[in-house]
């Protein structure tokens, strides 16, 4: 599996690449998102940048692009999560895809 999208309903982020669920579901899901935890910021990516990046050309150019975000002024995560908030978030996502 190259990416997991992860429930982010009643959480105040702003999805950089949101996913589209199923109109019986209708949750708000995301692949890519930002924010700030603590005093640090946050780039949450659920999409798999690291593996067979030489035959996954689309993965390494995001890859390339979020890391340029990084190193960039732009990045200034507006929307604040508390660690708790973040903890629960992986959590939740971990449990799901275990199932």
């Amino acid at each position: 599996m190259r990416s997991r999208s992860v429930a982010i309903d009643g959480l105040p982020v702003a999805p950089i690449v949101r996913v589209i669920d199923n109109f019986n579901r209708n949750r708000s899901l995301a692949n890519v998102f930002e924010a700030r935890v603590g005093r640090g910021r946050l780039l949450f990516s659920a999409i798999d940048l690291t593996r067979d990046l030489a035959h996954r050309p689309v993965a390494r150019q995001l890859r390339t692009s979020l890391a340029r975000y990084l190193r960039s002024e732009s990045f200034q995560p507006q929307t604040e999560l508390s660690p708790e908030q973040l903890r629960a978030l992986v959590a939740s996502s971990s449990d799901e895809y275990r199932r």
